[in-house]
């Protein structure tokens, strides 16, 4: 899966998986009108149906959620996600264009909103107005701009809200980091999980949101995984998936593949059965070595 592939997937979970959690931090004047009590419906195959053509520059992520109003009444709320962080002409039409649409299929009351994630600071889109003579047509949606809550970093930092840990990771992403700095910066959002008492659930999905958006270079990408796991450990949580295991030593064949033109069955089985802290060795290796054979010599 490619980097911005994986940035839009990751997105896509956070939002499916802490949407109650998002709304409470980041729109805490409506979180008290939902009965949160009725949960809450993803409505892919709605947006589905009226997504085509809509005009983008950008890669914008679009989610419509059904939710309940304490006075029983259901209510839609439609989220733009800006993913590709900058100025969008076509951004205001989009949001014009599904809205109308989304009322032309179904007629419910629908609230829309933008969540920026670029860092043009004057970029605040938050309406769409077409006019003619005495005639126009007019929408308005909120706008929530992450680069805002840079300033509150403490505050995030001191919250129990899940959806704090997102904001901050993406803060940290939008950052212009050397890779080892970024690997520290990573190492400690994922701390922070592990440290504040969530539960597995939580913490795991955190975990795959921080790894996805924070990419490193691969040999980092070890040492990280590595970190984590001496962690998990220490504080007698395996958190750690196969499936992640497996990825690990996937990553670690392929830098011997890109560094050597063939990689023999017998160094192949060795990657498939090593512990991640061999991996790590291993990888550290490649740098300096002219052989296969010479990065498993003992």
């Amino acid at each position: 899966m490619s980097q911005s592939n994986s940035f839009d997937s990751a997105w896509k979970e956070i939002f499916d998986v802490y949407f109650k959690q998002f709304v409470d931090l980041c729109w805490e004047e409506k979180y008290s009108e939902i009965d949160w009590a009725k949960g809450y419906k993803m409505l892919d195959k709605e947006l589905i149906k009226i997504a085509r053509n809509a005009p983008s520059k950008n890669r914008v992520i679009d989610k419509l959620i059904q939710v309940y109003r304490k006075n029983g009444e259901e209510a839609w709320v439609l989220i733009h996600l800006e993913v590709q962080g900058s100025y969008d002409s076509d951004f205001e039409e989009r949001m014009f264009i599904y809205r109308y649409r989304l009322h032309d299929l179904y007629r419910k009351p629908i609230a829309s909103m933008a969540v920026l994630t670029d860092s043009n600071v004057a970029w605040r889109p938050s309406s769409y107005r077409m006019e003619l003579w005495d005639s126009y047509i007019e929408t308005r949606f909120v706008t929530i701009k992450l680069l805002d809550y840079s300033n509150r970093i403490p505050e995030l930092e001191a919250s129990t809200n899940p959806f704090a840990s997102v904001i901050l990771a993406q803060l940290s992403a939008m950052e212009k980091q050397e890779p080892v700095e970024r690997l520290i910066s990573k190492l400690e959002l994922t701390k922070r999980l592990y440290k504040q008492g969530l539960g597995k659930d939580y913490i795991l999905n955190l975990y795959k949101f921080i790894d996805w958006i924070m990419a490193l270079p691969p040999e980092l990408e070890l040492k990280y995984h590595q970190a984590i796991e001496e962690m998990e450990e220490e504080l007698e949580m395996a958190y750690s998936t196969t499936a992640e295991r497996v990825g690990q030593r996937r990553l670690t064949l392929s830098l011997f593949e890109r560094r050597f033109d063939d990689v023999p069955e017998i160094y192949r089985l060795k990657i498939q059965q090593a512990a991640l802290e061999s991996l790590v060795e291993w990888c550290s290796r490649l740098q300096s070595a002219k052989t296969v054979e010479a990065v498993f010599e003992e």
